[in-house]
Formats: structure tokens, C-alpha cells, sequence
């Protein structure tokens, strides 16, 4: 039996169009390099910059895949991402120094769960052969719109107790008091997300 990767396909939406595109570039390719370290286990071969401001990686497994998109995201700020993530075969030899020069079903789901995701105006879906395809990619689609509900300072806080924080610690960190984390963390339903992101991790790692 072939073994399976996940092949990560994403690109920056309207990058022409952006102000001081150089600068966006080069933070666009120091957060690809940063990727590539904080996963390095997780990556079987490493991310890089293709044509244009689209990049690809391939993972051993899906299992971090949602979180390299949510930290991929994160780091780029206000500028706007569509990610593909396809989970299947390679019909060449890993690479694991640039996710370049390889074929394969996971690139092939990749690509058409990237120009899917194009055609609705969604930040990511994933392309899989199972039948619960349609059921994670509903989960991410509800995330997808809660994460783009939450302020700054929501954001901060749920990056913070990833960390594992607690809310005393998170508020010093912000420069806000413990009640106002509390707060925040009730009114953007952090902690339903966070059980909805469990959900997406569990699913991956038994598979």
C-alpha cells in the first residue's frame, strides 16, 4: 500500500493589486522559512514559494495541516489567502528539501480543492477520497467565519492559550485585566473553536 502525504496549495488573492507588494513578498517568504522550522517534523518536504505568491509544501500526514494554514494566516496579517489541501498518493520520489518537481494525487487534489475554493470565495477546503471530506470541510467553513468575527485583541488571546496560558498570565501579556480576557473568550465562543479545531486534529491523527 502506497503511503499517503498531504500536499498544502495556497495563494495570495489579488497580490497585484496590493500596496507595497515587495515588502509583502518578503514577509510572505520569511513566514514560509518560519513554517518550515516550527514544523520541521511534520514536513516531509519543505515549503517554498512557486510562481508568483502561490507556495506549496507536502506533510507527512494532515494531522498539523489546519494548523500551518491558521499560522500561515496569522502571520500575513490582513492580507488574504485561498488554501487547497489535498490528501492522497505520490507517484514520484519525496523531495524533501523543496516541495517542487513531484506529481501525484495529493497535488492533483490539492490544485482542484485550491480552484474550488477560488470559484466559492472560501479560505480553504480539503479534497480527500473519503466521504467525510464534506464534513471537515464544513467544520473548517464554520471556523473560517469565526475567525474572521474576531478582533485583534480575540485573536491575541486565542494564540496566547495555544501557548497554554492561563487567563491571568494572557491578560499581562495584553495589557488588559483578567475579567476583560474572560470576556473576549465568552463572547467569541474561543473555546467552541477550540473543541472544533480538537475535532479536525483528532479526525487526522487516526487517520
Amino acid at each position: 500500500m502506497k503511503k499517503v502525504y498531504c500536499a498544502i496549495i495556497g495563494d495570495i488573492n489579488k497580490s497585484r493589486q496590493l500596496e507595497r507588494r515587495g515588502i509583502v513578498q518578503k514577509k510572505f517568504q520569511e513566514v514560509i522559512e518560519q513554517i518550515n522550522k516550527e514544523y520541521k517534523s511534520e514536513i516531509a518536504s519543505k515549503f517554498l514559494i512557486t510562481i508568483g505568491d502561490e507556495f506549496q509544501g507536502i506533510l507527512h500526514s494532515p494531522a498539523k495541516s489546519y494548523h500551518i494554514i491558521r499560522r500561515i494566516q496569522d502571520s500575513m496579517e490582513d492580507i488574504s489567502f485561498t488554501f487547497g489541501i489535498g490528501i492522497g498518493t505520490l507517484a514520484t520520489p519525496i523531495l524533501p528539501n523543496a516541495a517542487i518537481g513531484m506529481d501525484g494525487d495529493c497535488f492533483y487534489r490539492a490544485r482542484a480543492a485550491l480552484q474550488r475554493a477560488k470559484k466559492e470565495k472560501r479560505e480553504l477546503l480539503y479534497d480527500f477520497q473519503e466521504p467525510e471530506s464534506f464534513l471537515v470541510n464544513a467544520i473548517v467553513a464554520t471556523l473560517d467565519k469565526q475567525w474572521k468575527q474576531l478582533n485583534k485583541t480575540q485573536r491575541k488571546i486565542i494564540r496566547l492559550r495555544k501557548t497554554g496560558l492561563e487567563q491571568k498570565a494572557i491578560a499581562k501579556k495584553i495589557g488588559i485585566t483578567k475579567q476583560a480576557v474572560s470576556k473576549a473568550i465568552n463572547a467569541a465562543a474561543i473555546k467552541e473553536m477550540e473543541k472544533s479545531v480538537k475535532a479536525l486534529d483528532s479526525f487526522f491523527t487516526v487517520k
